[in-house]
Formats: C-alpha cells, structure tokens, sequence
C-alpha cells in the first residue's frame, strides 16, 4: 500500500511528463485537424479573390560628389560623404511632398485602383441612412467638404507611401525604388516618375536656394561697403584726436618702450651704485674714529693709486729709519731726519684716508640723489607709456575693424561674382541607372505560401486551445492524477452507469447481472481493500468524500454488500443531517435508527435492520437531531461503537462530506481505515486536496481513493491512464452507457 502524503506534500515538485501532452493531443486529433482544415478552406476561399499585385524597381544613384564648373560649393550643400546625408535623400524619396507631386503628375486621384471598387462600405450607407432623419440644420457645409477633401487626400498619400519602397543598396551610393500595383504598366511608371520628380526637385530647390543666396549677398555688400568707409573714417579721426604721427612706421609705442628700456636700466645702475656705497658707508661708520689701520682694509681704500702711492713711501721710509736706527743713536740728526720723514709720510697717508672717507660719504649722497631723480623719471614714464599703450590699443581696434570689414567684403564679392554666373547652372544630384521595367510576373500575394502558414497557424492554435483547456481542467480523470496530485493510492473505480433521466442506481445494483462490470469493479476495491490489511483487523471502514453528490453513500452501499458477502458486516448511516438509507430501504420516515440508539429511546435490536439479499446488517440514521455533532462525539457512540466490534467483522459507515460539516472528524477519529470518493470529471483537485488535508491533520488513516463515475468508453478514447482497472470487466458497462 502506498503511504499516505502529509498536508504539506501536496505542494510537491510537478515533473513534466510529455506523456500526458501527448495523450491530450491525440484525444483531441480529429478536432484538432477539422479545424486547421476548415480554417485553411476558408483562408484558401479568401486567398482566391486576392488580386495579384506587380512591383516595378528602378534604380537611381545618388551623387557624393558632385561636378563642380566653378570651384565653389553649393549654398544649401554639406557634406555629402557623410552617412546621414544619403539617409537624409533616402527620406526625401519618401517624403510626402515627392508624394504629392507624383500623385499630381499622373492623377492617381482619378485612378480606379485609387478610388476603390466603387461599393459603398456598410458604415457609409449607416452614416447616410442616419443623416436622412437628422435636422436641416446639420446639412453639410464648406468646411465638412474642405475636412472630406483633406481627410481623402491623406489616405491617398498613405495608400501610395505603403506602396512605395525605397531601398539602398549596401556598399554603394545607389538606391532601388519600387511600387506595387495591381496594374503592371501603373507600377512601372510611378517608380520612374518617383525618380524624375525626386531629381528635378532637388536641382529646383538649389537653384532656387542659389538665387536666393545671390540677392541676400548683393544686398549685404551694399552694407559691407558703407560699413568699410565708416570704419575707415573713425581710424583716421582716431589718430589725427591722438597725434599719433609715427603709429604707421615704428611706432609710438615702439619708441616709447626704448625710451622706459633704456630708463629702467639706468635706474638700476643707479640703485647698485647707491646700494654699494650705502654698504662702504655703513662699514666705516661702525669703525672707531682715527682707525687708519681698519680703513686701510677697506679694498675700496687700499686699492686707491695715491694711497698705494703714500704706502710705498712709507715703506721706504720705515726700511730708511730701520737702518739708520742700526747705525746711529736715537739722537743723531740722520735718524731724526729719518723718523721726521716717517711721521710725516703717516700723517700725509691719515689725511688722504680721511679725504677718502670723505669722499665716499659725498658719493653715497649723490647715488641716494641720483637713484630717488632716475626713480621719479621712470614712474614718469611710465605713466606716458601706459598712456601711449592705450592709444595704440584702440588704434589697433580700430585698424583691425577695417581690416575685418575689407576682408568680408572682399570675400562676399568674390562669393557674388561667382555665384552671379552660377544661378542657371543645374547640377544634377542624382541620376537615373536603370529605368523601371514593366513586370510580367507578380510578386504577391504567394497563395500557396498564405494557404500552407493558415494550415500551420490554424493547426498550432488549436492544439495550444487543447493543451490550454485540458490545463484549466481541474478534475480527477485518471488513476495517475489521483496518484500524482494527492499522493494516496487509488484502490479502484466505479464506472459511470447509463440510467434515465431522473432515476437512481437501485440499492442492490450489485446483485443483478446487468451491472456486473460495476459489481466486478466493486468486488476490486473489497480486494484491495483487504489484502491491504491482511496483517492487521480494520474493522471500521468509514467511507466520505469532499463535497456532496460524489456518490459516497452509493459507494458505501456496495463495499457493505462485497464485505457481506465474505464477513459478518454492518452498515452504518452516520449522515444524520441529510440521510437517506430510509428511502432506499422503503422504510417510514419515523424509523429508529442510530440517533435514537445513542439518546437511549431504543435498543440495538429494534434499529437493525437485517437485509436478505445480501445478507448485511444496515443501521440507518434514524431521527434527525438537532446536533449531530454531540451525539457522535458522546461516550455513548464510542462505546457503541466497541460493542458493535465485538458483533461484526466489518462495520461501514457511510459518513457526510468533509468539507460540508465537521461530523466527519470526529467519525474519522474512531474509523479504523478511510475510503475517500472522488467524482471523476466533475470535483476540483483543490477541493479533493482541502478535504483530505483536514482528516490529515487529525492523523486520520486514508487508505485509498475511489474514482467514482469514470466514463470507460470515454476515457478509452481519450487515451486516458486507468492502469489496470480496465482490463477487468469494467469496459462491459459501456454497452449500457447512453
């Protein structure tokens, strides 16, 4: 026996089995092909009365680079080696006023391929019929005739731009155009006169362009030429207010800046001399007063020709005193002459020191003078250099001002000259390579191509209709959805009997031999049901469903009747609230039963009901009670329960639905085995999977499913998975099925 899912089981992976697909499609093969016939019929009948429709293509090269007679560009050219300048011709050849103009040329207006088959559509005649009971303030006025006339035109022009292709070839400057007609010699001529209105257009619009050009330039040269005499003018008044005389050969500023160059480097000499003499200044003041020794240290001093003069003499005198004072005493008169001479050439090189000293005190005061006069003169000049800068800056201006307008000017006139001679020049941008020949075969529509794709189409759609309807079935139909969906076993099925319209299956259906493919496939289910338990006693039996009308009470009936037939077995109603053993028995609807049984107004004896042809027991639910719930979940039908074990082999109790009342739970706690019946076609996997989860969730022991109402002959035609359950006899009640 398989084991039971939990709740949360029923939430497995689902694995796709193209098995099933396959079963699905080949169920629905006949409808599926009936139908892609009919729809390529139909597709078939309309592809007949299509008109053939002719493309016609010329091809036209679209000029990069242009002859030029004169070496000049175009007003309105640009770079035409670019991309987007052959994508630019590209639109224009489909633009909507080459359109209009081809349209104009040949008066497609008037033409019948145009102006339709001549029928008044449905909504024409409705518009028409309404207007006849309107109001005569609603007749139609101008501008209802303008907004008709503009509304036909801009369908004519989308008719022929759908019409019309343009297509450039890669690589190349060449385009193809082409135009579909029904009218072989029409489609020839409209892609030609596509090309000829495009090229004549274009040379149109630059010659148009260029003479436009032509005019705004000899009206600028008059403006450029006033404006060259004004400009001139301001120049001369500007250097005649400025005295600026030598501004044309080198140059105020020029002799000005040698001036401030020459300036500012005497003031520089000036300021080292006055820095240097400042710094000897400085030295011999920090020295004692009568110090010849440390001025004589002063290179400036020393190096001065009269004091080396002075040092020479002094020292020929010291080496004369030297030797004098070796020979003679210290008063002869030869060595006091010699130390007088001595004395007097020291006091010779003092006073020349000093004069020195003096000297360079005299020299710092006139290089501080000098450098504060050249300073003075340098801001000075300065001054006038900036002075004569900013004259010479607007000079510049000025000058450059009648440069500028010259310049303009001469190159406006040479643009006009050139141009002037160039307004009747046409330059063709394109040319036509090869003319649009008259098709002899048609290109569309491709009839047999249209016929074999509604085939495909048609047949595709209807086998996704199939997959897509047989998904959105949710109903148990086979032994594999019962298995795979709810993961309980199936310990069988009932097949579905043919009875008339409102007639019920007779209670003892079992027992007679027209229904012996029902009976075998009951008896099935008692066998599995038993060998499933062959080690262990499950005595009660409860048998429930989801919903009501699943047929659990019949079923319930008949595996009371095959366990009779082995066992001692009783049957119990245990649906209080809607029961319905007594209609089937024939019996008053005062009959005791099992609610009597557990209030104690009656005993066991006088509820049972013994039935002779099968030899089973039944206990019927007996009177209605106002709550079921408490009678069953009393000790009293527990222990009833237990003294009935004792007394039969098997009891069944035919229970209500699970998910109507909670009756079923608390029967559910005391059955031994579960049989859940299912309704094939006809109950929700979702609510089969509700209802199981609540006897579940109570740890209650389901041992199978009963597929209950199973058409064999249908099933069989549809290829459906019955396992084994078909090949025991349940085919024979098909024969009987209306």
């Amino acid at each position: 026996m398989q084991l039971i899912k939990q709740p949360n089981d029923f939430k497995h992976e689902k694995i796709i089995d193209l098995k099933i697909y396959w079963r699905v499609m080949m169920k629905a093969k006949w409808k599926i092909l009936c139908f892609a016939l009919l729809t390529t019929i139909l597709a078939a009948v309309f592809v007949v009365g299509l008109p053939p429709i002719y493309r016609a293509t010329g091809s036209l090269i679209i000029e990069a680079n242009q002859d030029k007679t004169v070496s000049i560009d175009s007003v309105n050219s640009f770079d035409s080696s670019r991309k987007d300048y052959f994508l630019t011709q590209f639109e224009i050849l489909k633009s909507r006023s080459v359109t209009e103009r081809v349209i104009d040329k040949l008066e497609l207006a008037d033409h019948p391929e145009f102006m339709g088959d001549g029928q008044v559509s449905l909504v024409s005649k409705l518009k028409t019929y309404v207007r006849s009971f309107l109001p005569a303030t609603t007749e139609r006025t101008y501008d209802d005739d303008v907004f008709d006339a503009r509304t036909a035109k801009v369908k004519l022009i989308a008719n022929f731009q759908n019409r019309l292709s343009i297509e450039p070839i890669n690589k190349t400057q060449l385009v193809n155009i082409s135009f579909e007609a029904q009218d072989p010699k029409l489609a020839a001529l409209v892609a030609n006169t596509v090309a000829d209105v495009y090229i004549n257009q274009e040379i149109s619009a630059k010659l148009n362009s260029t003479k436009k050009a032509a005019d705004w330039l000899k009206g600028r040269l008059q403006e450029l030429r006033a404006k060259i005499e004004l400009s001139i003018t301001e120049l001369q008044q500007y250097r005649i207010k400025e005295d600026l005389i030598d501004i044309e050969s080198k140059g105020v500023r020029s002799i000005a800046s040698d001036e401030l160059e020459n300036l500012t480097s005497s003031y520089l000499k000036a300021k080292k001399d006055r820095f240097e003499a400042e710094t000897l200044q400085l030295f011999i003041s920090r020295l004692k007063t009568g110090d010849i020794n440390s001025l004589l240290s002063l290179p400036e001093i020393s190096n001065h020709p009269l004091i080396k003069d002075i040092k020479r003499i002094e020292v020929e005198a010291e080496q004369k005193y030297s030797e004098i004072s070796f020979r003679y005493g210290k008063k002869h008169p030869k060595l006091v002459a010699a130390e007088a001479e001595l004395v007097a050439v020291q006091k010779n090189l003092k006073q020349n020191v000093d004069k020195l000293v003096f000297g360079f005190r005299k020299e710092f005061n006139a290089a501080t003078d000098n450098e504060r006069r050249l300073k003075n003169e340098l801001d000075s000049e300065k001054a006038k250099f900036q002075n004569v800068s900013n004259k010479e800056q607007g000079y510049l201006r000025l000058k450059r001002e009648v440069e500028a307008n010259r310049n303009l000017y001469d190159t406006f006139l040479a643009r006009y000259k050139e141009m002037d001679i160039t307004t009747d020049l046409e330059v063709q941008p394109a040319r036509i390579v090869d003319q649009a020949e008259i098709p002899l075969v048609p290109v569309k529509p491709n009839k047999k191509l249209i016929i074999a794709l509604a085939f495909v189409a048609s047949f595709g759609l209807a086998l996704l209709l199939t997959l897509i309807l047989d998904a959105l079935n949710d109903t148990f139909r086979a032994a594999f959805d019962v298995e795979n969906e709810l993961g309980v076993g199936l310990l069988g099925l009932l097949p579905l009997i043919a009875l008339k319209r409102k007639q019920s299956l007779p209670m003892h259906a079992y027992f007679e031999d027209k229904y012996s493919g029902f009976t075998e496939a009951v008896r099935t289910i008692r066998t599995g049901f038993v060998l499933s338990h062959s080690d262990d006693k499950h005595k009660i039996v409860l048998v429930t469903s989801s919903i009501p009308g699943e047929g659990k009470t019949t079923t319930s009936i008949n595996i009371a009747f095959a366990l009779g037939q082995m066992e001692k077995t009783l049957l119990i109603e245990g649906d209080m609230r809607k029961p319905s053993f007594l209609a089937l028995l024939h019996l008053p609807p005062h009959e005791p039963g099992l609610s009597n049984l557990i209030s104690g107004t009656t005993t066991l004896e006088d509820v049972i009901i013994h039935d002779e042809e099968s030899g089973v027991d039944i206990l019927p639910a007996g009177s209605i009670p106002a709550n079921p719930l408490e009678l069953l979940s009393s000790n009293k039908f527990a222990a009833l329960l237990d003294a009935l074990r004792d007394k039969y082999d098997r009891i069944v109790i035919d229970s209500p639905p699970t998910l109507a009342v909670s009756d079923v739970l608390v029967l559910a706690k005391q059955a031994d085995s579960i049989i859940y019946v299912v309704r094939s076609d006809m109950t929700k996997k979702s609510v089969v999977k509700k209802g199981l989860s609540r006897l579940l969730a109570i740890e209650s022991k389901v041992d199978g499913i009963v597929l209950n109402r199973v058409d064999i002959n249908k099933a069989k035609a549809e290829n459906r998975d019955l396992g084994y359950f078909d090949y025991y006899g349940y085919a024979q009640e098909s024969q009987t099925k209306s």
